[in-house]
């Protein structure tokens, strides 16, 4: 793939943000993006894992695992001299964790990011809110951009997980974002704690990148042009009264990985065509 070398500004219309490409044994994230568009060149800008790849004005641009990587990286983004973002639609997609009344393979767009760390944890189980941060864990994305959003991907098909009998379905709500990776209804109960507290709806999905995307955009004034889009790959705690290590832990537990992606980007693909008509 060339390389960009040229000191000539690249204009994009969206900038799709997935976590990872190439963690061993898991589908790419990325892969779905450079099989739909031809994204030719590449542009190497200081801070990023990995050069943005772009077609002129479509950019995909990979921001690494956790809160930290994806702020690093999105930072990087909007601080660039050589890359112009302007009123790009920015789209985080990739796989996340969600509560089991949701099917694997469904995709979730999101009207709120809710930062799962930003709380007091005490021995014996106690939680409290954060005294020091007040409610900047809380991003509340464009309302009118998430119904648009919504409304277009109800119409896109989705694919179902070979082992599953249910049907995906594309839906919204709050989307809990944590660097620590959890597993269990016990935990589960935590969450709805925190939501409570926060005053925010039922949680769709977890995942471990969006609120450090949120957060660097909301610095640069950029959240209003904000979405995420989530595959759901794999429930937050175990069926029945299975140990959640063992849940978490059997190869089983990746099945739901790929069709999640998928339908994600599709999912995307089609907001991104309606909204910036990128194509």
């Amino acid at each position: 793939m060339p390389v960009d070398r040229t000191q000539a500004m690249v204009t994009l219309d969206a900038l799709v943000l997935p976590a990872f490409d190439d963690l061993e044994g898991l589908p790419s994230e990325t892969a779905p993006w450079h099989e739909r568009h031809e994204l030719e060149h590449t542009l190497e800008i200081p801070g990023l894992p990995v050069p943005l790849a772009h077609d002129r004005r479509l950019g995909v641009a990979p921001t690494g695992v956790g809160k930290a990587a994806a702020a690093t990286t999105v930072t990087a983004l909007l601080s660039s001299p050589a890359l112009d973002i302007g009123d790009a639609l920015v789209c985080s997609v990739g796989v996340a964790g969600g509560p089991p009344e949701i099917p694997v393979g469904s995709v979730v767009v999101a009207d709120t990011v809710l930062d799962w760390d930003d709380k007091c944890r005490f021995g014996g189980g106690e939680l409290a809110l954060d005294p020091y941060t007040g409610d900047q864990g809380v991003f509340e994305l464009d309302a009118d951009l998430v119904e648009r959003a919504r409304a277009v991907a109800t119409g896109v098909e989705l694919s179902r997980p070979t082992a599953s009998n249910e049907r995906p379905v594309v839906t919204g709500g709050v989307n809990l974002c944590g660097d620590e990776l959890w597993h269990g209804a016990e935990l589960a109960d935590q969450v709805g704690w925190l939501l409570d507290e926060r005053g925010v709806g039922e949680y769709r999905a977890t995942e471990m990148e969006d609120v450090g995307t949120a957060s660097a955009l909301a610095r640069f004034g950029r959240l209003d042009r904000y979405l995420t889009v989530r595959g759901i790959s794999n429930h937050d705690r175990p069926a029945g009264d299975r140990d959640p290590a063992e849940s978490l832990l059997d190869p089983a537990f990746e099945s739901g990985f790929g069709v999640a992606a998928e339908n994600a980007a599709r999912v995307a693909g089609a907001v991104l065509e309606d909204i910036r008509d990128v194509s």
